[in-house]
This record gives C-alpha cells, sequence and structure tokens, in this order.
C-alpha cells in the first residue's frame, strides 16, 4: 500500500576481514536491491530502492534518519510471462525533480516523492519493449530506449538471440512539463544503457549491447543540441572489448573497463577513463576480476570480486598510473545469479560509504559499509583463502 511504513530493519556488525561497520539495511523474506549502478539511487540522504514485499515489485523509500522504510508505489503484479519487462531495476532518482522515474510493463511513470503524485509519461507501442533511460540534468526531460521485440525473451533469456535478430530501437525523448515525445535516433541494432550525463542536459551514452567481443562497437554518445551520434574509446575491436560504462560525477567523463589481447594472444583486464569526446583518454592494467565496477572519480573504484572464489566488496587506489593492489571493503558472499542480487557495489555521493546488495541470507538485501581509510584495509592477497 502506497505509504505504508515498515518499521526499521537495520542491523549493524563488524566486517570479520577488514573490522569495517557494516550495517545492512533491509531484511526482509523477499528480494530488495538498490537501483542499477549506473542510475541514480539516493535521494538528499535517503536511498529509493526495489523491493518485492506482497509478492510483487515496487519501490521503497530509506529514511536515514529514522531507518523507517517508506511505499512509495502500489503496482500491480506482473503475470509470469510480463516479468521480464517489471524493469523497476533500473529507474533512476532525479534529486533536482523530486521525482523518480520508472520503467514498468511497458510504461514510463512518474513519481514525485513528496507529494507521491504517479503520472504515466509514455506508453510503449505494440511491438517492441521498454528497455532503459534516464533524465536529463536540468530535470526537461527523460529519453527511454524501445526495442522491437523480436525474440522471445523469458527472465533474462535471449540474450545472444536478441543481439543476432537486429531488433529496431528507437531513442524517445519525453518532455516532462508537455508530454510530447520525438524520436532523436533510431537504427537496427539492440541498444541499452541510455545514461545522460549528469551535469551537461545536452549528451547522452548508450550502447550496443550484445557479446563484448562481437559487438561492432559498444559505447556511443549522441549530443542531442546537434542530433550528432559518435563513437566513444574509438579503438575498440576484436582484441579490445569495452563494457560497463558509466558517467563519473563530473558529467564529463567516462569510466569503463574490459579485457585485451596482447600480440602474443594473451588477454589482460583493464580499466580506462575518458572524456566525452575522446580527449584525455587513460587506460591502466587491471588484472583484478570483478564482474560490476564504479566510481565517483578517478582515483578510488569500488568493484564485487567474484561469487566463489573471491565474494568480496574490494577497493582499489589509484597510485600515479597504476592503482595499487585490492583491498577488502567487506564480505558480500553474494551468488547475483540474476539481476535482483546482483551486488553492484557502489559509492555514496560523499564516498564516505559503499552500498551494495547480497542475497547471501537467502534473499537479496541492501548493505552500506564505511570506507574509512583505505590504507588500513588488508590486501586480497593477505585474507586469499581465509572464510569469513
Amino acid at each position: 500500500m502506497q505509504g505504508k511504513i515498515y518499521k526499521p530493519e537495520y542491523r549493524e556488525y563488524r566486517d570479520r576481514i577488514s573490522g569495517r561497520r557494516i550495517v545492512q539495511l533491509t531484511d526482509y523474506f523477499a528480494h530488495s536491491n538498490h537501483l542499477y549502478f549506473t542510475n541514480h539511487t539516493f535521494y538528499r540522504d535517503d536511498i529509493i530502492f526495489k523491493s518485492q514485499r506482497g509478492n510483487a515489485s515496487n519501490l521503497f523509500r530509506l529514511h536515514r534518519d529514522s531507518m523507517e522504510i517508506e511505499q512509495l508505489t502500489d503496482l500491480p503484479q506482473p503475470s509470469y510471462k510480463d516479468r521480464y519487462f517489471d524493469r523497476l531495476l533500473v529507474s533512476c532518482v532525479h534529486e533536482g525533480s523530486g521525482e523518480v522515474y520508472m520503467f514498468y510493463l511497458g510504461r514510463v511513470l512518474a513519481l514525485h516523492l513528496r507529494t507521491f503524485r504517479l503520472r504515466t509519461l509514455y506508453d510503449t507501442p505494440e511491438g517492441y519493449y521498454l528497455s532503459s533511460g534516464s533524465p536529463s540534468a536540468d530535470g526537461k526531460y527523460v529519453i527511454v530506449s524501445i526495442n522491437e521485440n523480436k525474440v522471445h525473451r523469458e527472465f533474462e533469456g535471449g540474450f545472444y538471440e536478441t543481439w543476432a535478430a537486429y531488433p529496431e530501437t528507437r531513442l524517445v525523448r519525453i518532455e516532462l512539463e508537455t508530454g510530447r515525445t520525438d524520436t532523436v535516433y533510431a537504427e537496427n541494432y539492440w541498444i541499452k544503457h541510455v545514461n545522460l550525463s549528469p551535469t551537461m542536459p545536452q549528451l547522452l551514452t548508450f550502447c550496443h549491447e550484445g557479446p563484448w567481443d562481437r559487438i561492432d562497437h559498444r559505447v556511443w554518445l549522441m549530443d542531442l543540441s546537434t542530433g550528432s551520434v559518435t563513437k566513444v574509446i574509438t579503438d575498440q575491436g576484436p582484441d579490445k572489448s569495452v563494457g560497463h560504462e558509466y558517467w563519473l560525477a563530473d558529467g564529463m567523463r567516462l569510466g569503463y573497463h574490459g579485457r585485451k589481447r596482447e600480440p602474443g594472444g594473451t588477454l589482460h583486464g583493464y580499466f580506462g577513463m575518458i572524456k566525452y569526446d575522446n580527449t584525455e583518454q587513460v587506460e591502466v592494467d587491471f588484472p583484478f576480476h570483478s564482474h560490476h565496477f564504479h566510481s565517483s572519480g578517478p582515483d578510488l573504484v569500488v568493484g564485487d570480486g567474484q561469487r566463489i572464489e573471491n565474494p568480496h566488496v574490494l577497493l582499489w587506489k589509484r597510485s600515479g598510473n597504476a592503482f595499487d593492489p585490492p583491498r577488502v571493503l567487506a564480505y558480500h558472499g553474494g551468488m547475483a545469479i540474476n539481476a535482483a542480487t546482483h551486488v553492484h557495489p557502489r559509492f555514496t555521493p560523499d564516498e564516505s560509504q559503499v552500498l551494495f546488495t547480497s542475497d547471501r541470507g537467502g534473499y537479496a538485501n541492501l548493505y552500506l559499509a564505511d570506507v574509512g581509510n583505505v590504507d588500513d584495509l588488508p590486501t586480497l592477497a593477505e585474507v586469499a583463502g581465509k572464510k569469513p
């Protein structure tokens, strides 16, 4: 029920490896997870998150002052065949407008976080499904991607099939004040990860989705003021994969990672940052395995390790043109078998804490870990083989 208040569920403990204070924010027999790691999940000091309480997907607000949890939406339970189109995970908070923009069963919804006013901004046309999107920095519009529904997709299935089908994708701009919509770009390729710069409203990136080593090019930049679409990270190719791109907090640079093939055929990981106009590119060897990485700036990176061999939240501190060896912030123990249980570690806006999701207790829940002095944390090499 919209407006329902859940009493605090949090508990505090010390991580057995790092000694850092960890706050488990939610504790419920249903998946709860923060919003996708490229999307803003914070509102003022509070956290907007998705949870499947009551056998339906809805958004909730964790009030950090009281630790109470407030239900924000009261959406119907989707049918089994429609559950893939529950895209609440990729909702995005815009602190300036005080709204959260949601993607649910083909509709783009806007919810005002103070008044609870819920309005429908867009209905996806028949034959297409709603993928992702984000609001502009000035709060004037939301841009979403809609994909031609050429392949049956049940949950996360059909990844390779959808890429190989070359579905038509449209980027649709929705003007928030008037509701007017227009298609700003379209092509026959699977497009996802539509991310507008958090500081420059005319710039957005999107990706050609599919196997990283087989797509034509991963990261693209669109300038809405001119309509131009250009490649970012132009040297991507069969011997260099790129992925999981995200805007840094300055809204001018992107972070990304991938693998490169050396002349002898050896693959190794790397981490990169680049300005939107392909200048100021920096790439450093990064032979450390994690599924997702995140950073607010160039000097401190967080990753989620590997779910079996290395299920830890890890921090890397930049030192000149390289990164120091990874240090263990917290054991997460997450299995990350689907989008709802991905760890997706990310920094709080002030970088004092890392927010992550873990299903270590059977269901996904939210956790906050204090960063503190990174140099005081144990290195991964020091804790290798130890168990929490």
